[in-house]
Protein backbone atom coordinates (compact mmCIF):
# COMPACT_ATOMS: atom_id res chain seq x y z
CA UNK A 1 0.00 0.00 0.00
CA UNK A 2 1.22 3.10 -1.38
CA UNK A 3 1.66 6.24 1.30
CA UNK A 4 -1.48 8.51 -0.71
CA UNK A 5 -3.61 5.17 -0.08
CA UNK A 6 -2.87 4.46 3.85
CA UNK A 7 -3.65 7.98 4.03
CA UNK A 8 -6.79 7.93 1.79
CA UNK A 9 -8.43 4.58 3.70
CA UNK A 10 -7.41 6.37 7.02
CA UNK A 11 -9.53 9.80 6.75
CA UNK A 12 -12.27 7.11 5.66
CA UNK A 13 -11.45 5.22 8.68
CA UNK A 14 -11.49 8.32 11.09
CA UNK A 15 -15.02 9.45 9.06
CA UNK A 16 -16.77 6.04 10.23
CA UNK A 17 -15.26 6.68 13.67
CA UNK A 18 -16.33 10.43 14.24
CA UNK A 19 -19.68 11.18 11.90
CA UNK A 20 -20.30 14.15 13.84
CA UNK A 21 -17.26 15.76 12.10
CA UNK A 22 -17.37 18.26 9.59
CA UNK A 23 -13.88 18.26 8.38
CA UNK A 24 -10.69 16.25 8.67
CA UNK A 25 -7.33 16.81 6.78
CA UNK A 26 -4.41 14.87 7.10
CA UNK A 27 -1.35 16.37 6.40
CA UNK A 28 3.19 16.66 7.52
CA UNK A 29 2.88 12.47 6.96
CA UNK A 30 5.73 11.18 7.00
CA UNK A 31 7.04 7.27 7.32
CA UNK A 32 9.17 6.60 10.25
CA UNK A 33 11.98 4.30 9.31
CA UNK A 34 13.71 3.07 12.01
CA UNK A 35 11.81 0.29 13.48
CA UNK A 36 11.30 -3.40 11.52
CA UNK A 37 8.16 -4.44 13.41
CA UNK A 38 5.51 -2.37 12.30
CA UNK A 39 4.67 0.46 9.48
CA UNK A 40 4.82 3.45 11.01
CA UNK A 41 3.95 6.92 10.12
CA UNK A 42 3.89 10.43 11.57
CA UNK A 43 1.14 13.06 10.22
CA UNK A 44 -1.38 15.72 11.85
CA UNK A 45 -4.76 15.40 11.80
CA UNK A 46 -6.98 18.42 11.36
CA UNK A 47 -10.12 17.99 12.53
CA UNK A 48 -13.86 19.95 12.86
CA UNK A 49 -15.84 18.71 15.67
CA UNK A 50 -18.76 19.95 16.87
CA UNK A 51 -17.70 23.55 15.88
CA UNK A 52 -14.42 22.97 17.54
CA UNK A 53 -11.41 22.91 15.68
CA UNK A 54 -8.72 20.22 16.86
CA UNK A 55 -5.41 19.70 15.94
CA UNK A 56 -3.42 17.05 17.02
CA UNK A 57 0.11 14.93 16.24
CA UNK A 58 -0.01 11.56 16.04
CA UNK A 59 2.16 8.10 15.33
CA UNK A 60 -0.32 5.58 13.24
CA UNK A 61 0.99 2.03 13.38
CA UNK A 62 0.04 -1.00 11.24
CA UNK A 63 1.23 -4.60 10.94
CA UNK A 64 3.34 -5.25 7.85
CA UNK A 65 1.63 -7.80 5.20
CA UNK A 66 4.69 -10.12 6.28
CA UNK A 67 6.56 -9.26 9.31
CA UNK A 68 9.82 -10.43 11.42
CA UNK A 69 8.30 -11.83 13.79
CA UNK A 70 4.59 -12.54 14.27
CA UNK A 71 3.53 -10.02 16.65
CA UNK A 72 0.08 -8.46 17.24
CA UNK A 73 -1.11 -4.97 17.46
CA UNK A 74 -3.41 -5.59 20.58
CA UNK A 75 -0.10 -6.60 22.68
CA UNK A 76 1.20 -3.08 22.23
CA UNK A 77 -2.11 -1.34 22.96
CA UNK A 78 -2.66 -3.14 26.02
CA UNK A 79 0.74 -2.65 27.37
CA UNK A 80 0.21 1.33 26.49
CA UNK A 81 -3.24 1.30 28.15
CA UNK A 82 -1.52 -1.02 30.98
CA UNK A 83 1.09 1.71 32.12
CA UNK A 84 -0.14 5.04 30.80
CA UNK A 85 -1.08 7.47 33.57
CA UNK A 86 2.11 5.48 35.39
CA UNK A 87 5.64 6.09 36.62
CA UNK A 88 6.17 4.10 33.45
CA UNK A 89 5.71 7.20 30.72
CA UNK A 90 4.18 6.41 27.28
CA UNK A 91 2.28 7.69 24.79
CA UNK A 92 -1.80 8.29 25.07
CA UNK A 93 -3.79 6.07 22.98
CA UNK A 94 -6.24 6.88 20.38
CA UNK A 95 -7.85 4.19 18.06
CA UNK A 96 -7.10 0.67 17.41
CA UNK A 97 -8.44 -1.11 14.60
CA UNK A 98 -7.84 -5.59 14.11
CA UNK A 99 -10.27 -5.30 11.02
CA UNK A 100 -8.29 -5.74 8.03
CA UNK A 101 -11.16 -4.29 5.61
CA UNK A 102 -10.03 -0.76 6.54
CA UNK A 103 -6.01 -0.58 5.99
CA UNK A 104 -5.26 -4.25 4.55
CA UNK A 105 -4.00 -5.29 8.20
CA UNK A 106 -4.57 -4.23 12.02
CA UNK A 107 -3.06 -0.86 13.01
CA UNK A 108 -3.45 1.59 15.92
CA UNK A 109 -3.24 5.16 16.28
CA UNK A 110 -1.52 7.00 19.71
CA UNK A 111 -0.18 10.54 20.38
CA UNK A 112 3.08 11.74 19.17
CA UNK A 113 5.44 12.12 21.17
CA UNK A 114 7.09 15.27 20.29
CA UNK A 115 10.90 17.58 21.28
CA UNK A 116 12.44 14.32 21.64
CA UNK A 117 15.42 11.94 20.43
CA UNK A 118 14.92 8.54 20.06
CA UNK A 119 18.38 7.35 18.40
CA UNK A 120 20.91 6.30 21.23
CA UNK A 121 23.80 6.42 19.22
CA UNK A 122 23.55 10.40 19.56
CA UNK A 123 24.96 9.64 23.17
CA UNK A 124 28.12 9.66 21.68
CA UNK A 125 28.15 13.32 20.24
CA UNK A 126 27.61 16.59 22.09
CA UNK A 127 25.38 18.09 23.39
CA UNK A 128 23.72 14.32 24.35
CA UNK A 129 26.83 12.75 25.21
CA UNK A 130 26.49 15.19 29.04
CA UNK A 131 23.31 13.43 29.79
CA UNK A 132 23.66 9.94 28.65
CA UNK A 133 24.08 9.45 32.38
CA UNK A 134 21.00 10.73 33.57
CA UNK A 135 19.12 9.27 31.03
CA UNK A 136 20.69 6.26 31.98
CA UNK A 137 19.66 6.10 35.17
CA UNK A 138 16.39 6.76 34.69
CA UNK A 139 16.09 4.40 31.73
CA UNK A 140 17.27 1.53 34.08
CA UNK A 141 14.58 3.07 37.03
CA UNK A 142 12.02 2.32 34.20
CA UNK A 143 13.20 -0.81 33.45
CA UNK A 144 13.14 -1.81 37.53
CA UNK A 145 9.77 -0.36 38.11
CA UNK A 146 8.51 -2.83 34.92
CA UNK A 147 10.07 -5.62 36.51
CA UNK A 148 8.40 -5.37 40.12
CA UNK A 149 4.87 -4.35 38.62
CA UNK A 150 2.00 -6.78 39.73
CA UNK A 151 0.70 -7.68 36.52
CA UNK A 152 -2.69 -8.39 37.77
CA UNK A 153 -2.37 -4.77 39.17
CA UNK A 154 -2.59 -3.09 36.08
CA UNK A 155 -4.99 -5.64 34.04
CA UNK A 156 -2.43 -7.72 32.05
CA UNK A 157 -2.40 -10.39 33.89
CA UNK A 158 -5.68 -11.95 31.92
CA UNK A 159 -4.45 -10.94 28.89
CA UNK A 160 -1.33 -12.83 28.63
CA UNK A 161 0.00 -16.27 28.97
CA UNK A 162 1.74 -16.95 32.11
CA UNK A 163 4.81 -19.76 32.76
CA UNK A 164 5.47 -20.84 35.94
CA UNK A 165 8.60 -19.46 37.58
CA UNK A 166 10.94 -22.74 36.14
CA UNK A 167 9.25 -22.77 32.79
CA UNK A 168 10.27 -19.23 31.88
CA UNK A 169 13.43 -19.90 30.21
CA UNK A 170 11.78 -22.85 28.44
CA UNK A 171 8.79 -20.79 27.04
CA UNK A 172 11.39 -17.87 25.32
CA UNK A 173 14.16 -20.56 24.16
CA UNK A 174 11.69 -22.73 22.48
CA UNK A 175 10.26 -19.75 20.91
CA UNK A 176 12.94 -18.31 19.39
CA UNK A 177 14.13 -21.45 18.04
CA UNK A 178 11.31 -21.75 16.79
CA UNK A 179 11.32 -18.81 14.83
CA UNK A 180 15.24 -19.54 13.80
CA UNK A 181 14.25 -23.19 12.47
CA UNK A 182 11.35 -21.31 10.39
CA UNK A 183 13.54 -18.38 9.08
CA UNK A 184 17.31 -19.65 8.58
CA UNK A 185 18.93 -19.40 5.19
CA UNK A 186 22.23 -20.80 6.03
CA UNK A 187 23.55 -22.96 9.04
CA UNK A 188 24.49 -21.01 11.58
CA UNK A 189 26.53 -23.93 13.81
CA UNK A 190 28.01 -21.28 16.69
CA UNK A 191 24.37 -19.91 17.06
CA UNK A 192 23.31 -23.90 16.90
CA UNK A 193 26.32 -24.48 20.22
CA UNK A 194 24.85 -21.46 22.31
CA UNK A 195 21.37 -23.13 21.99
CA UNK A 196 22.59 -26.47 23.27
CA UNK A 197 24.82 -24.91 25.87
CA UNK A 198 21.31 -23.00 27.21
CA UNK A 199 19.08 -26.08 27.12
CA UNK A 200 22.04 -28.20 29.07
CA UNK A 201 22.85 -25.24 31.82
CA UNK A 202 19.20 -23.86 32.57
CA UNK A 203 18.79 -20.93 34.27
CA UNK A 204 17.02 -21.12 38.44
CA UNK A 205 13.34 -20.46 38.63
CA UNK A 206 12.45 -16.85 38.00
CA UNK A 207 12.63 -14.98 41.35
CA UNK A 208 8.91 -13.46 40.05
CA UNK A 209 6.86 -14.16 36.89
CA UNK A 210 6.50 -10.57 35.92
CA UNK A 211 6.22 -7.94 33.14
CA UNK A 212 8.61 -8.21 30.30
CA UNK A 213 8.77 -5.53 27.76
CA UNK A 214 10.67 -7.83 25.64
CA UNK A 215 12.56 -5.00 23.37
CA UNK A 216 14.02 -2.48 26.19
CA UNK A 217 17.08 -0.72 25.00
CA UNK A 218 18.47 1.91 23.26
CA UNK A 219 16.17 3.18 20.63
CA UNK A 220 13.06 2.10 22.14
CA UNK A 221 12.49 5.21 23.95
CA UNK A 222 12.18 9.11 23.94
CA UNK A 223 14.67 11.16 25.48
CA UNK A 224 15.00 15.24 25.98
CA UNK A 225 18.11 17.25 25.79
CA UNK A 226 17.84 17.91 29.89
CA UNK A 227 17.49 14.13 29.89
CA UNK A 228 14.05 13.15 30.57
CA UNK A 229 12.66 10.27 29.39
CA UNK A 230 9.54 11.48 27.97
CA UNK A 231 7.97 7.61 26.80
CA UNK A 232 8.97 4.27 26.72
CA UNK A 233 8.07 2.43 23.17
CA UNK A 234 8.00 -0.95 21.14
CA UNK A 235 6.13 -2.77 23.33
CA UNK A 236 5.08 -5.46 20.80
CA UNK A 237 7.26 -8.43 22.21
CA UNK A 238 5.98 -7.91 25.94
CA UNK A 239 5.37 -11.06 27.73
CA UNK A 240 4.96 -12.66 31.40
CA UNK A 241 8.22 -14.17 31.96
CA UNK A 242 11.52 -13.50 34.26
CA UNK A 243 12.83 -9.85 34.47
CA UNK A 244 16.55 -10.62 34.13
CA UNK A 245 14.89 -11.44 30.16
CA UNK A 246 14.60 -7.39 29.82
CA UNK A 247 18.00 -6.46 32.12
CA UNK A 248 19.68 -8.85 29.90
CA UNK A 249 18.81 -7.63 26.35
CA UNK A 250 19.19 -4.08 26.98
CA UNK A 251 23.16 -5.10 27.92
CA UNK A 252 23.26 -6.52 24.61
CA UNK A 253 26.52 -5.36 23.21
CA UNK A 254 24.90 -4.71 19.55
CA UNK A 255 23.69 -1.69 21.44
CA UNK A 256 26.63 -0.44 22.55
CA UNK A 257 29.30 -1.64 20.35
CA UNK A 258 31.63 1.48 20.57
CA UNK A 259 31.66 0.84 24.26
CA UNK A 260 30.24 -2.28 25.41
CA UNK A 261 30.76 -1.09 29.73
CA UNK A 262 27.95 1.27 28.91
CA UNK A 263 23.84 -0.45 28.70
CA UNK A 264 23.12 1.55 25.97
CA UNK A 265 26.12 3.85 25.33
CA UNK A 266 24.58 5.43 28.64
CA UNK A 267 25.85 4.18 32.11
CA UNK A 268 28.15 2.39 33.22
CA UNK A 269 27.22 -1.66 33.25
CA UNK A 270 27.76 -2.24 36.91
CA UNK A 271 25.77 1.09 37.87
CA UNK A 272 23.30 -0.04 35.74
CA UNK A 273 22.26 -3.45 37.18
CA UNK A 274 22.61 -2.29 40.62
CA UNK A 275 19.97 0.91 40.09
CA UNK A 276 17.96 -2.38 38.22
CA UNK A 277 18.40 -4.48 40.98
CA UNK A 278 17.60 -1.45 43.98
CA UNK A 279 14.65 -0.34 42.01
CA UNK A 280 13.05 -3.59 41.23
CA UNK A 281 14.27 -5.86 44.21
CA UNK A 282 15.75 -8.65 42.43
CA UNK A 283 19.14 -9.90 42.85
CA UNK A 284 20.97 -10.08 39.39
CA UNK A 285 23.16 -12.64 40.28
CA UNK A 286 26.18 -12.91 37.75
CA UNK A 287 26.00 -16.63 36.31
CA UNK A 288 22.27 -15.98 36.07
CA UNK A 289 22.50 -13.11 34.16
CA UNK A 290 25.28 -14.61 31.56
CA UNK A 291 22.94 -17.20 30.70
CA UNK A 292 20.19 -14.65 29.97
CA UNK A 293 22.65 -12.48 27.69
CA UNK A 294 23.71 -15.41 25.63
CA UNK A 295 20.38 -16.14 25.53
CA UNK A 296 19.77 -12.55 24.39
CA UNK A 297 22.29 -13.28 21.42
CA UNK A 298 20.47 -16.09 20.37
CA UNK A 299 17.30 -13.67 20.64
CA UNK A 300 19.11 -11.22 18.44
CA UNK A 301 20.08 -13.29 15.79
CA UNK A 302 16.39 -15.01 15.38
CA UNK A 303 15.21 -11.67 14.55
CA UNK A 304 17.93 -10.96 12.19
CA UNK A 305 17.86 -14.12 10.43
CA UNK A 306 13.90 -13.52 10.28
CA UNK A 307 14.79 -9.94 8.98
CA UNK A 308 17.00 -11.79 5.86
CA UNK A 309 14.58 -14.25 5.21
CA UNK A 310 11.49 -11.96 4.25
CA UNK A 311 14.21 -9.31 2.37
CA UNK A 312 15.56 -12.64 0.43
CA UNK A 313 11.86 -13.88 -0.38
CA UNK A 314 10.82 -10.01 -1.40
CA UNK A 315 8.52 -9.89 1.21
CA UNK A 316 9.49 -6.89 2.64
CA UNK A 317 11.93 -4.42 0.88
CA UNK A 318 12.54 -1.70 3.78
CA UNK A 319 15.80 -0.51 4.11
CA UNK A 320 15.86 -1.24 7.71
CA UNK A 321 15.06 -4.77 6.91
CA UNK A 322 18.17 -5.10 4.99
CA UNK A 323 20.79 -3.45 7.08
CA UNK A 324 19.22 -5.53 10.22
CA UNK A 325 19.58 -8.35 8.71
CA UNK A 326 22.99 -8.01 6.76
CA UNK A 327 24.83 -6.10 9.32
CA UNK A 328 23.57 -6.74 12.83
CA UNK A 329 23.55 -10.62 12.40
CA UNK A 330 27.28 -10.18 11.52
CA UNK A 331 27.86 -8.13 14.77
CA UNK A 332 25.31 -10.60 16.98
CA UNK A 333 27.22 -13.57 15.75
CA UNK A 334 30.73 -12.17 16.72
CA UNK A 335 29.14 -11.31 20.20
CA UNK A 336 27.71 -14.69 20.43
CA UNK A 337 30.72 -15.87 19.70
CA UNK A 338 32.99 -14.05 22.64
CA UNK A 339 30.15 -15.07 25.12
CA UNK A 340 30.29 -18.85 24.38
CA UNK A 341 34.33 -18.69 24.86
CA UNK A 342 33.41 -17.12 28.12
CA UNK A 343 31.48 -20.38 29.23
CA UNK A 344 34.00 -22.76 27.45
Amino acid sequence: MTEEEMVERFKVYLSDQMPDATNIEIDSVRSIVGGASRQTFSMKLNITYKDTEVLKRVILRREFESGIIDTKVRTEWDAYSAFFNTSVPVPELLWIEEDPKWMGTPFFVMEEIVGCQDFFRLFLEAPYNAVREKVGERFCEIMGTIAKTDPAAVGLEDKLDKPAPDECWRWELDWWEENINKNELEPHPGLRAAIRWLRRNPPPPAQKVGIVHGDMRGGNFMFKIDGEIKAILDWELMHLGDPLEDLAWSLNRLFSWEDHDRLGLMLPRERAIRIWEDVSGFKADPEVLLWWEIFSSVKGMAIWISMNEVYSAGKNSSTIICFGGMFASDLQGRILLRQMREVS
